[in-house]
This record gives C-alpha cells, sequence and structure tokens, in this order.
C-alpha cells in the first residue's frame, strides 16, 4: 500500500509537472525564420497574439529585431513601435506593415503624434537602416535594424492592429487587447514587460472592485436593511445605524473608485466609454444626494435635541417661569442662547 501511494504521488506531480510546462514557455522560442535566422532575446507580447525578437548589437550601437503577428488576415495592418515618453500611442516611434491591393507586402516607418494619426510614411527619430516585412500562413512579420542611442534602450513599447481598406489604413479599436498592447522593453538586459505590470491595469482592476464593492454590495445592502429590518421592533433603532452605516461606508468607497475612474480618464485622451461613464455620473450623483439629505437630518436632528435639553434646564431656573408668566415677549433670548 505504501509503495502504490508513492506511485501515485510521484505521478501526480509529473501530470502537474507535464500541464505546466507548456504554460511557462514562451512560445516565441519554438518560431522560426527565413534563412535560420536566430535572434538573442524573444518575448511573448501579452495581447494581440504578437511576438517580439530581437539582438542589441553593441559595438555599432544597433538593434535588429523581429516583430511578429500571429492570427491576423491580409485586410489588415499590423505595426510596432518604441515610445520614450511613456506606454501611449501619442509619441511612438513605428514599424508598420500591410498587404497592398496588389499582394505585396509593405513596410514603412511612422511617428505618430495625434490621437488620430494618418499612418502615412515619415521619418522617425532615430535612423532606421533596414526595413521588410512578410506575410506568410496568416502571419505577419516586420523586420528591422534600429540604431537608437543609449537612453532609449530601456523604453516603452507600443503594438497595434487595425483594418486595411483600399490601400489605407484605418484606425483601430480601442477596447479589449486593442488597450492592453503596450509596456516595456530593455534591449540591453532583455527584459520584457506586457500591460498586465502596467500600473495603469493595476488602477483599472482598483477601480472595479472599489465600485463594485461600493455601488453593487454596500449600497444596496443598506437598503435592504431599511427596507426588511425596520419592520421588527427588537431591531430598532439596530437598523438604522446599520443602515447608515451601510450607505456612508458605500458612498466614501464609491468617491475613491469614482476618484480611480477620473485619474484613467485623464491618462486615455480620445478614449471614453460612454454609458459606463454616464452609469457612473448617475450613480455619484444618487449617491451625493442621499449623503446630503441624510447630514441634513442629522443636523435638524440634533438642533431639536439641542432646544430640548436647553428647554429642559431653563425650566428649572425661577427667572424663566418668571419671563413665561409675565414677560412672553423676551422667552426668545434665552433660547438665543445655543446660536453662537
Amino acid at each position: 500500500m505504501e509503495i502504490k501511494a508513492w506511485n501515485l504521488v510521484l505521478f501526480s506531480c509529473l501530470l502537474l509537472s507535464l500541464l505546466a510546462s507548456p504554460s511557462s514557455a514562451q512560445t516565441c522560442v519554438s518560431q522560426t525564420f527565413p534563412d535560420n535566422k536566430q535572434y538573442a532575446n524573444c518575448t511573448d507580447l501579452r495581447a494581440l497574439s504578437s511576438y517580439l525578437h530581437w539582438t542589441y548589437h553593441q559595438s555599432n550601437g544597433t538593434v535588429e529585431l523581429a516583430f511578429r503577428h500571429t492570427g491576423t488576415t491580409s485586410s489588415r495592418w499590423s505595426a510596432w513601435g518604441i515610445n520614450p515618453s511613456g506606454p501611449s500611442m501619442v509619441g511612438t516611434q513605428a514599424l508598420v506593415a500591410f498587404v497592398n491591393s496588389s499582394g505585396v507586402t509593405q513596410a514603412f516607418t511612422t511617428s505618430i503624434d495625434s490621437l488620430f494619426p494618418t499612418l502615412q510614411p515619415t521619418d522617425l527619430s532615430f535612423q532606421v537602416p533596414s526595413l521588410s516585412a512578410t506575410f506568410e500562413n496568416d502571419e505577419m512579420t516586420i523586420f528591422g535594424v534600429l540604431r537608437i542611442p543609449e537612453n532609449m534602450l530601456s523604453t516603452s513599447q507600443v503594438w497595434q492592429e487595425g483594418p486595411v481598406s483600399n490601400d489605407q489604413l484605418q484606425p483601430h479599436t480601442t477596447d479589449g487587447a486593442n488597450l492592453q498592447s503596450r509596456g516595456s522593453i530593455n534591449f540591453l538586459t532583455g527584459q520584457s514587460a506586457g500591460a498586465s505590470s502596467d500600473s495603469r491595469t493595476r488602477r483599472r482592476n482598483v477601480h472595479g472592485v472599489l465600485n463594485t464593492v461600493s455601488w453593487g454590495i454596500l449600497m444596496p445592502l443598506g437598503a435592504i436593511t431599511a427596507r426588511y429590518m425596520k419592520v421588527f421592533k427588537s431591531a430598532d433603532p439596530a437598523w438604522f445605524y446599520l443602515h447608515v452605516a451601510c450607505q456612508s461606508s458605500a458612498y466614501v468607497v464609491g468617491v475613491a473608485g469614482w476618484a480611480t475612474g477620473i485619474k484613467l480618464g485623464s491618462d486615455s485622451p480620445g478614449i471614453t466609454h460612454n454609458p459606463h461613464r454616464t452609469i457612473g455620473i448617475i450613480l455619484f450623483c444618487f449617491g451625493t444626494l442621499q449623503i446630503v439629505i441624510l447630514m441634513t437630518g442629522l443636523c435638524f436632528a440634533s438642533e431639536a435635541k439641542q432646544e430640548s435639553q436647553i428647554q429642559i434646564v431653563l425650566e428649572h431656573l425661577p427667572s424663566f417661569h418668571w419671563l413665561q408668566r409675565d414677560h412672553p415677549q423676551h422667552r426668545q433670548h434665552f433660547r438665543g442662547f445655543r446660536h453662537p
């Protein structure tokens, strides 16, 4: 029995290792190029089924690279570039390739200087001694040699794809994987990071969690408490305090989520999710209105309680009884003492 148990454990470990190895191994390692071309480094880019291979030649300060986009068609363009100013579209120095109406694969350089670029051939801020592209088996591969300065060896990278119509490159979509196709690259050390390590992705996740907890859990829980618990006399006034705690906490958490949304919007110029933004504004306005009503009610309740306490104190003063009996017009002077 003991031997069988050990055999079962060993078999399970072997099975887990076999299942884990394909997921941990990079796909780019098994990719090949014409003439058995080899590159020193490669990485699986996080989005758009893309891969980057490169070799840095320190002797002449050039980066020889190959960007491969798989699962595409001849009616779509592919692009990869670096952006010294950060992982965003504007400022990217890009290499673009597409298949024209004659069936010839074209490659050119373009500098992205606006949110709505024309994607026309332009010079880059650095030299590109060699540039070409191939399209085979639904794979677009861009080959290039970049002569970049040392301060750009560690920089941000951006890659994209979009439709082509009548040899005109059309804008790409602004959702899903097209928003995740950015990261960092260090040509010298070989380190690369995709959008999964981007702080913007973390902020987006935090934004979603905060708003889910606020408007999706705490706010409905507070409403349910007020609706169904106040009918029980034994729950009075505990239901009210629980209701206030849930609603107030929901608003505080919601404000934090709303603020992260504002920050995400400011970091993504030109990208607008109108339905999402409209729903967020409506929820925030109603939540703020509810808190204003709550605070107003508490202020009135506090004022009434304070006036009641003052009334009790004044009723124990002989002079107050004298004023009530003989000079009722002066009673408001004592009541006015509660106001600074």
